[in-house]
């Protein structure tokens, strides 16, 4: 058997242990008639010398004939130290509680246990309501050594972790709530140290702290910090290249989970960088899926703050100092894309203010892109410039600076029925348009509609004609017919009745240059046809007065809306049409060109 150990560290404890009895430590002491073998007997010692003490049943000890006084022995059935004194008689454990186990005065440890074997070499059990051990440092100036000291050389377990540690604390029930380890410091300072719990890695690896929430059913967290005071919950610094805080997922979580409660004010989450000379962002997103590598919210219906706000504070405008700088780097995808996406809301998708002396928006397109695409797929403006009552700019500015670019400046297309252009004037004065060269102007449309042009006026046409109402319906009518003045209604006209006719007016003209009317800009006309009084216009015309030649006069004919050629001998003031300018043989009715002007 192998023999227990514990070593006391002066003969005079054993004194003290015993009561008044001397005895020499060196002695061994007397136990009547019974001497039990050696190899059952515990060893004492003090110093280098030592006394043994019998190891024996409850029926051994008593049965001891005339125990010597003051006899330590050691109960294998009630599993404690004995011992005799005279008047009193046999004694359980009471000379040797906890709080008389050991005192010493030097550098030797008060209490030592060694164990050569598997089992532990010191071991603590409390059956009852008492701690299973305790070790209190009771000198405040001892700053030299620990309260309690554990060390092992061993190499550690790596199948099993909870062998060949240091130390290792469990708590075996299910239904504790108590802590595996418990670490506490009162203190006034934040001196480095000054910790619950200290965990220190000095090797090139292995962790200064280490915490696994071990069950896969669990839900328990493996790490808690919670700080009731003003200070941090978990300071992390990391001083050389590693990262302060580096945390990660394998499942379905976040990787990192900030928030704050229903209660509090702070914010979740805050990132500073206070080197001026460091460059590197104060924060990166990242992400290789197919997810977003940002997403910001702000869940409340009632709210007016931003999901997201960038600031820059700078007195440079250099590209990329800016508030938010987006970057698309790859062949397709928005570096910037904002998505009013409810229907029914109001809100812009965009807006920029710039309350300085520089541009709300700058859009450039470095290829054959456009600077701004805008649509409208509702009843909106793609595009809607304005100047509030207060403003006075412009609505709206293009200028082309590059003198060897022969695009329009401006163009304006409609594949719809409405209007290419539409300009309102509702002030109370100033022109529709102003058209300039070289900045002098050239023509200009008032404010009424008049239009001012510094070089005359070309059209299209190659007549002037004025808009009639006709007595029949306008179906009845078309391009060529001579039109005579109407004399069942007023400012009417219909096709000419009869040759020489005095009422002749004009002729249905094809392509107007100008056309005049009495009626308002926007009236379409209805029920009227555009009579060319002056111009060239194509002209109906027949035999009837012999073949046409350049240069004959015209007159109305007996076919109604037809001309024909006049005799000089018979014409009258107001009969001519106008003078034929291609020649016609005479044969049925055609069309020629005629300058018409009637006299």
């Amino acid at each position: 058997m192998t023999m227990k150990r514990f070593y006391l560290p002066n003969a005079a404890l054993l004194t003290t242990l015993l009561g008044s009895v001397a005895f020499t430590a060196s002695a061994q002491v007397g136990i009547g008639t019974t001497t039990p073998d050696a190899s059952a007997q515990l060893e004492v010692q003090s110093g280098a010398k030592g006394v043994l003490i019998p190891r024996l049943s409850s029926s051994q000890r008593t049965g001891i004939a005339s125990p010597a006084d003051g006899l330590l022995v050691y109960d294998t059935d009630t599993k404690s130290f004995w011992y005799f004194k005279s008047g009193t008689g046999w004694t359980d454990n009471a000379p040797l509680a906890l709080p008389y186990a050991g005192t010493t005065n030097n550098a030797a440890a008060a209490f030592s246990a060694t164990n050569q074997g598997a089992g532990p070499a010191l071991e603590g059990i409390s059956a009852g309501t008492g701690p299973a051990g305790r070790f209190q440092n009771t000198n405040s100036n001892n700053i030299d050594a620990n309260t309690l000291h554990v060390e092992t050389t061993g190499n550690g377990n790596i199948p099993d972790n909870t062998l060949g540690n240091a130390a290792s604390f469990s708590i075996n029930n299910s239904n504790s709530v108590g802590a595996a380890v418990r670490g506490e410091v009162n203190t006034i300072f934040g001196n480095f140290g000054a910790a619950g719990i200290f965990g220190k890695s000095s090797g090139t690896g292995g962790f200064a702290g280490l915490f696994h929430a071990a069950n896969t059913s669990g839900n328990g967290a493996a790490l808690v910090a919670i700080n009731d005071g003003n200070g941090n919950a978990i300071t992390a610094n990391a001083s050389k290249d590693g990262d302060g805080v580096e945390t990660n997922v394998d499942g379905g979580g976040n990787a990192l989970y900030a928030w704050v409660p229903s209660f509090a004010t702070g914010r979740p989450g805050r990132f500073e960088n206070l080197n001026e000379d460091n460059q590197t962002e104060a924060l990166l997103v990242r992400t290789v899926g197919d997810g977003i590598a940002g997403n910001f919210k702000v869940e409340r219906t009632t709210g007016t703050s931003a999901a997201v706000k960038g600031e820059v504070n700078s007195r440079f405008a250099n590209f990329g100092t800016a508030g938010v700088y987006g970057i698309s780097s790859g062949t397709g995808g928005y570096a910037g894309l904002f998505h009013s996406s409810n229907p029914a809301g109001n809100g812009h998708a965009v807006v920029a203010l710039a309350d300085g002396t520089g541009n709300g928006v700058i859009a450039n397109a470095g290829g054959t892109g456009d600077g701004v695409e805008a649509t409208c797929d509702g009843s909106g403006n793609a595009m809607y410039g304005w100047i509030p009552n207060f403003g006075t700019g412009k609505a709206g500015r293009f200028s082309n600076f590059n003198s060897s670019n022969g695009q329009p400046t401006v163009l304006i297309s409609t594949n719809g029925t409405g209007s290419n252009l539409q300009i309102n004037h509702t002030g109370a004065s100033g022109n529709l348009a102003i058209f300039q060269s070289a900045g002098s102007t050239v023509a200009r449309i008032n404010k009424s509609g008049r239009g001012f042009f510094n070089d005359g006026a070309v059209t299209g046409g190659a007549d002037i004609a004025e808009a009639f109402e006709v007595v029949d319906a306008v179906s009845q009518y078309e391009p060529g017919d001579v039109l005579s003045i109407a004399t069942s209604k007023d400012r009417t006209i219909e096709k000419s009745a009869g040759a020489y006719s005095s009422l002749v007016l004009g002729v249905y003209a094809t392509k107007p240059g100008v056309l005049l009317t009495e009626q308002h800009v926007e009236s379409e006309l209805a029920g009227t046809v555009p009579m060319g009084v002056v111009g060239v216009i194509p002209t109906k015309v027949c035999g009837e007065g012999g073949a046409i030649q350049r240069g004959d006069l015209l007159v109305t004919s007996s076919i109604p809306g037809v001309a024909m050629k006049a005799d000089p001998a018979k014409i009258q003031p107001g009969q001519s049409l106008g003078k034929a300018l291609q020649n016609f043989d005479g044969e049925g009715t055609g069309k020629i060109n005629v300058f018409v002007n009637v006299k």
